[in-house]
């Protein structure tokens, strides 16, 4: 029950998403991150998840550091299509020869022959993404990749996809307060066989209760830019959260837990990648073993009804940009 199956592979579902370590959020010592890392490693086996993009490649470098003693504990995944200029700017480029060149490049960065999943991070609208993902079908004929993955696509894209190699895995955000792969796509990938994994699901750490004020974050933080972290729908969000938080209290189960346990219940193809630099919290997230009941999911539906999460979770240009938002 507290494990996925991504091809041929039998992974647990709570995974690590790696992104924080290097960008984004508050930053993060070298040292510690390789300590927190080399720990949850040791302690697997686990999926790790990374990617060109994040930090220009600098956190594949950080992955790699360890796997050079943990690599058979480590289920990796990593992605190309979507990359950082030397300006800082994002680039969404789903060439079919950078992509190829890009999974060489991070073949290199991690020290490793093959990657075990490796998602196109995002659709390129200029390319068909029949061409992109047949760069990925390519690189698994040349055993530089063992299974594909698609990230924050639309379910007919995911169709199109699907016509060119086998899919094996989708990523998209996922969490108590974004829930529109509910629409169609979470349970089109639990008909197909197709593993669901959840990145965010404890929304930036808001729905885990560790951000209460805005001014605890550091001015290069990205939720400062995110509408749900902003002016009143920040405070509207904290007035949800406590509800959630007094639910979770009488069932004996911390935020974190609260918002895992939910997923969990969501379907057994469902994984989650939370990110942390914390240990402790880490560890509160591995208690997060079993499925809420029926009984507890309806009393969150029905806290929902009264109690709305507000704002959107991009600014409007990113938004824009996701093949998950565009109607089918």
């Amino acid at each position: 029950m507290n494990h996925i199956t991504i091809g041929s592979d039998t992974v647990p579902r709570l995974g690590y998403g790696c992104m924080g370590l290097t960008q984004a959020y508050q930053p993060v010592w070298p040292d510690k991150a390789k300590a927190l890392l080399q720990i949850i490693a040791n302690e697997g086996p686990v999926m790790f998840d990374t990617a060109a993009t994040y930090s220009g490649g600098k956190n594949e470098i950080l992955v790699a550091s360890v796997l050079k003693t943990t690599r058979d504990q480590v289920f990796l995944a990593s992605k190309a299509g979507m990359y950082k200029n030397p300006d800082g700017s994002r680039e969404i480029d789903g060439d079919p020869d950078r992509i190829i060149r890009s999974c060489d490049e991070s073949l290199s960065r991690l020290g490793i022959d093959v990657i075990d999943l490796f998602y196109l991070h995002r659709v390129d609208h200029r390319i068909p993404v029949e061409e992109s993902v047949g760069a990925i079908d390519q690189l698994i004929s040349q055993g530089k990749v063992r299974y594909a993955g698609l990230s924050e696509v639309s379910q007919s894209t995911l169709e199109r996809a699907r016509s060119v190699t086998t899919i094996h895995a989708l990523q998209s955000e996922y969490s108590l307060w974004s829930r529109r792969v509910e629409d169609d796509i979470l349970y089109y990938c639990r008909d197909h066989g197709i593993t669901f994994v959840a990145y965010s699901p404890v929304g930036r750490g808001f729905l885990a209760g560790g951000v209460r004020k805005m001014i605890q974050l550091s001015e290069r933080d990205i939720r400062h830019g995110m509408p749900r972290f902003q002016g009143n729908a920040f405070e509207n969000n904290l007035r949800v959260l406590e509800q959630v938080e007094l639910l979770g209290l009488r069932w004996g189960m911390t935020l974190a837990q609260v918002c895992l346990n939910w997923l969990w219940s969501r379907g057994e193809h469902v994984g989650a990648i939370p990110g942390t630099t914390n240990l402790s919290h880490w560890r509160g997230d591995q208690g997060a073993t079993s499925p809420l009941s029926e009984d507890q999911v309806t009393e969150l539906e029905e806290l929902f009804q009264n109690y709305r999460f507000e704002g959107e979770r991009y600014a409007p240009a990113k938004l824009a940009q996701l093949d998950s938002e565009r109607s089918n």
